[in-house]
C-alpha cells in the first residue's frame, strides 16, 4: 500500500503531515538548514560513501560543470534515504537564473523603467522554464526592496522607487516563475533599502506608519499572488533585527497578512544576530531567537540550527511545536512545487535553454530599458553620415551586466554592437580609464582615438561582480564600485572617469554619454556638457544590439526612470512620492549665483524625476477625464497622441494625490500603469479603474482606511480633481 505521503492524488496539507509524524528530530530540523554547496555531499555520493541524510534544501552554485550532479544528489536521498525526501535546490534567479548557460536579461531598475508587463511576464516564465530544467526548484528572488538611499550597492536589484510599481513587477515575477514548478522567495523584508549611511545592512530609521505606507505594500501584493516563501533582511528596524523579530515574521507576516509559506535566513543572517546585532552571545541562543520569530530555514550552513540546538530539542529545551510548525511548512512546499514527483533535472529541457526566442526576448527587453536622456538633436545617427566613431571608456567592451548574473559566453557589449553595426574598420577603440584608476598612456590613447572620430561614444560608469558579495566574484579586481558590499560615498564619476571625460570634452567633438550604472547617480555637470546622454541599469546579453538600434533609430527609445536622479550626496534622499512637507517651505531654492532658501545653493527637487525619458518622437496627451461611478470606482481615460515620426511603446503613468487626508499625504502616488504600442500619427484613448485600494492611507491605528474628499489625478503634464 502506497504511503500517504508518497500519494500525489491527496492535498500537500494531508501528506505533510503525515510524513511529518514519521520523522525523527534529527530528520525535521535537517529539514530547517540550507546547505551551502550541493559539491559537499556530491563527491560523496559518487564515491559511493555514505552521508548525513540532509535532504533539506541545498545550494547549486555553478561551480561544477560535472554530469547531472543534482541527479546523483537527489537520487540518493530519494532511494537510499529512510524516508526518501529529496532536497530543494535552490539559487539567485534576480534578471535570469546565476547559471552558465541561462539567458541573461537586463537588470531589475532597467526592467521597472520598462513600465512593460507583458514582457516581464515573458521573461518571467523564461526564467521558471530554466531554473526548472537544471533541477534547481526555489529561487531568491523577486526582489521587492524599495531604495531611499543610491549609496548603498544593491540599488539596481529593485524595480523602482514607487510601492505599486515594485508590486506590480514582483507579482508577475511570482507567477511567472512558480507556473514551471519553481518556488519563489520574496526579499528582503523589510524595509531593507534605506540603511543607515547607505552602507549595506545598517539601521533602517522608519517608523510603522512608514513601513506600511512604503515598504509592506509589495510583499502584500505578492503574498495575495501565492508566493511560496519570504526571506528577511540583514537590517534591523527600531532595535529589532529581522531575522529576530517576532512582531515583523510572526505577527506581521504571517498574523496579519497570513502568510503561510517558508521563510528562509538571508546568507548568515542568524550567525549575524550573534556577530553583527549582538543580540545573542552563542549560536544556540541565535537560533531560539530566529525559531521564536517564526523562521524556518536557515541559510547558509547550520549556525544557529546546529549541534547545540538539535540537543536543545532533544533535551525539551525547545519546544517541539515550533519545530514542528517549521518543518510541516517546508515539507508542504516541497509538496506544493511537485518536488516528490520528480526532483531531478533533465537534459533535454537543459538543450532548450537559452533559445533563440529567449535571446531575442533580452533584446526587446533592453530596447525598452535604455534611457534616452538628453538629446540636442545627436541622436538618431545617421551611419550613412559617419565616417569614424569613437567608442572609449571603461565600459565600451566590459559592459556592465548587473549584480546577481552567472557568466555567459554571448554578451554583446556595447563595442560590440557598435562594430556588428559599422564594421569594425569605421569604429576607434580606446579604453581610456579602468573603472577607479586610470594611467596618462590610457587617457592620451583615447584623446587621440576621439580626435580621429566624427562622434564620440564615451562609455563610462560601473563595475561590480557577477553575484553578491564575495561569493559572486569572477576575478580578483579590486575595482567593482556598486553591487552587494560596495557601497558609495559619491554619486559622480569616479576620479579615472572624471580625467577621461575632462580631456575628451576639451577636444570639441560631438559626445554622447552613455552611462552603465547600478545606482542613481548624479553626473549633471557632465551631462550639461555633452550632446546626448543615455543610460543603462546594466544590460542583458543583447544590451549592445539593443544600443545600437536605438542610437541609430531603428527604433525610438521608450524607457522611462524607475527610479529619480538627484542632483547630489547633498540633496538626498531623492524620490517622487515624498510627504507635502518635504523638500523644502519657502519655495526659493538657490544656486552659487543667486543663493536662496531650501537649499541656500541648490534646490531640493530631483534633477531628473521618476517617470521622466525621452524618446524620437511627440506623443500628447490631451482630454483627461475622472468619473465617480455608482459603485464607488473612479473611470479615467485619456487621450495619447503620436504626433511624431516614429513608432513607439509610449508608458502611461497615472498618479493620485490626496489634497487632504487625516494623516499627511504624499505629494503623489503612481497607482496605474499601462503600456501603448502608437504607430506615427495614431491616437489611443487608454482607460483605467481606481478603486478604494488607490484612495486609502494608514489611519492612526495603523489600519488601511478610505480617504473620501477631493483628490487629482496627474498623466503627463494633465489634471483633474474628482470628489470621492
Amino acid at each position: 500500500m502506497k504511503k500517504i505521503y508518497k500519494n500525489a492524488e491527496l492535498s500537500s496539507r494531508e501528506r505533510a503531515r503525515d510524513l511529518l509524524s514519521k520523522m525523527t528530530i534529527d530528520e525535521k530540523i535537517d529539514q530547517m538548514v540550507f546547505f551551502e554547496k550541493i559539491e559537499e555531499v556530491y563527491d560523496d555520493i559518487a564515491a559511493g560513501k555514505e552521508v548525513p541524510c540532509r535532504c533539506g534544501m541545498w545550494a547549486d552554485l555553478n561551480n561544477t560543470h560535472r554530469d547531472n550532479p543534482i541527479n546523483v544528489v537527489q537520487d540518493y536521498f530519494v532511494n537510499k534515504t529512510r524516508l526518501g525526501i529529496p532536497a530543494i535546490m535552490g539559487f539567485e534567479a534576480l534578471h535570469g537564473l546565476y547559471y552558465d548557460k541561462a539567458t541573461v536579461f537586463p537588470q531589475n531598475a532597467g526592467i521597472g523603467g520598462s513600465f512593460n508587463l507583458e514582457l516581464y511576464k515573458e521573461m518571467c516564465e523564461i526564467i521558471g522554464e530554466e531554473t526548472r530544467a537544471v533541477g534547481i526548484r526555489q529561487v531568491f528572488s523577486p526582489v521587492l526592496d524599495i531604495p531611499r538611499d543610491p549609496r548603498w550597492g544593491r540599488f539596481q536589484e529593485a524595480y523602482g522607487e514607487d510601492p505599486y510599481l515594485v508590486s506590480e513587477m514582483g507579482a508577475e515575477y511570482v507567477k511567472g516563475v512558480q507556473k514551471s514548478g519553481v518556488a519563489t522567495t520574496l526579499k528582503h523584508y523589510l524595509a531593507y533599502g534605506a540603511p543607515e549611511n547607505g552602507l549595506n545592512c545598517g539601521p533602517t530609521h522608519v517608523g510603522e506608519r512608514e513601513i506600511r505606507e512604503v515598504y509592506l505594500e509589495p510583499f502584500k501584493k505578492c503574498i495575495d499572488a501565492e508566493c511560496t516563501s519570504v526571506m528577511p533582511s540583514y537590517n534591523e528596524v527600531d532595535g529589532e533585527p529581522m531575522h529576530s523579530s517576532v512582531k515583523y515574521l510572526r505577527k506581521l507576516l504571517r498574523d496579519e497578512l497570513g502568510f503561510e509559506g517558508v521563510t528562509i535566513a538571508d546568507w548568515g543572517g542568524v550567525w549575524m544576530l550573534m556577530t553583527k546585532h549582538f543580540i545573542a552571545k552563542n549560536h544556540l541562543e541565535a537560533g531560539k531567537a530566529a525559531l521564536a520569530a517564526g523562521l524556518d530555514v536557515e541559510e547558509a550552513k547550520p549556525s544557529g540550527y546546529g549541534d547545540a540546538f538539535r540537543n536543545a530539542v532533544r533535551n525539551g529545551e525547545i519546544d517541539i511545536k515550533l519545530i514542528d510548525e517549521a518543518v510541516y511548512r517546508i515539507l508542504k512546499m516541497k509538496f506544493d512545487i511537485g518536488l516528490f514527483e520528480d526532483p531531478m533535472s533533465h537534459s533535454e529541457d537543459v538543450l532548450k535553454m537559452h533559445s533563440d526566442k529567449s535571446v531575442e526576448l533580452s533584446r526587446r527587453i533592453d530596447e525598452e530599458s535604455i534611457l534616452l536622456l538628453k538629446n540636442d538633436g545627436i541622436l538618431p545617427l545617421d551611419e550613412n553620415k559617419l565616417k569614424k566613431v569613437a567608442v572609449i571608456g571603461n565600459n565600451a567592451k566590459d559592459s556592465f551586466i548587473g549584480d546577481y548574473i552567472g557568466k555567459t559566453q554571448s554578451c554583446v557589449s556595447f563595442y560590440d554592437g557598435i562594430v556588428n553595426r559599422l564594421g569594425e574598420d569605421r569604429v576607434l577603440y580606446s579604453k581610456g580609464c579602468n573603472h577607479i584608476t586610470t594611467t596618462d598612456e590610457l587617457v592620451d590613447d583615447a584623446v587621440k582615438a576621439a580626435k580621429a572620430a566624427d562622434v564620440v561614444m564615451l562609455v563610462l560608469g560601473d563595475c561590480s561582480p557577477s553575484g553578491g558579495g564575495e561569493f559572486g566574484r569572477t576575478d580578483k579586481s579590486d575595482e567593482y564600485t556598486v553591487g552587494e558590499g560596495f557601497d558609495a560615498h559619491d554619486l559622480n564619476l569616479s576620479p579615472s572617469q572624471r580625467t577621461l571625460f575632462e580631456e575628451i570634452i576639451k577636444i570639441g567633438k560631438p559626445t554622447l554619454l552613455i552611462y552603465y550604472t547600478g545606482r542613481a547617480c548624479a553626473i549633471k555637470d557632465a551631462v550639461d556638457r555633452v550632446n546626448g546622454f543615455m543610460l543603462s541599469w546594466g544590460g542583458g546579453e543583447q544590451n549592445g544590439t539593443a544600443f545600437a538600434n536605438l542610437i541609430f533609430g531603428d527604433k525610438s527609445p521608450s524607457a522611462k526612470l524607475s527610479f529619480s536622479l538627484p542632483l547630489s550626496v547633498g540633496t538626498l534622499p531623492c524620490y517622487y512620492n515624498y510627504k507635502v512637507s518635504a523638500r523644502g517651505i519657502e519655495k526659493k531654492p538657490g544656486t552659487i549665483e543667486n543663493p536662496g532658501r531650501d537649499y541656500v545653493l541648490s534646490s531640493p527637487e530631483a534633477w531628473m524625476p521618476f517617470g521622466f525619458g525621452l524618446s524620437y518622437t511627440t506623443v500628447l496627451y490631451s482630454d483627461l477625464k475622472a468619473e465617480l461611478r455608482d459603485n464607488g470606482e473612479v473611470a479615467v481615460s485619456v487621450c495619447v497622441e503620436n504626433a511624431g515620426d516614429y513608432e513607439i511603446n509610449e508608458s502611461v503613468l497615472l498618479f493620485v494625490r490626496m489634497m487632504y487626508c487625516p494623516i499627511t499625504p504624499f505629494i503623489k502616488k503612481l497607482r496605474k500603469f499601462a503600456k501603448v504600442k502608437l504607430l506615427p500619427g495614431e491616437k489611443k484613448t487608454v482607460e483605467f479603474t481606481l478603486t478604494d485600494e488607490d484612495f486609502t492611507y494608514i489611519d492612526f491605528d495603523m489600519k488601511p482606511a478610505k480617504n473620501k474628499g477631493l483628490h487629482k489625478i496627474y498623466i503627463d503634464n494633465l489634471e483633474c480633481e474628482i470628489e470621492i
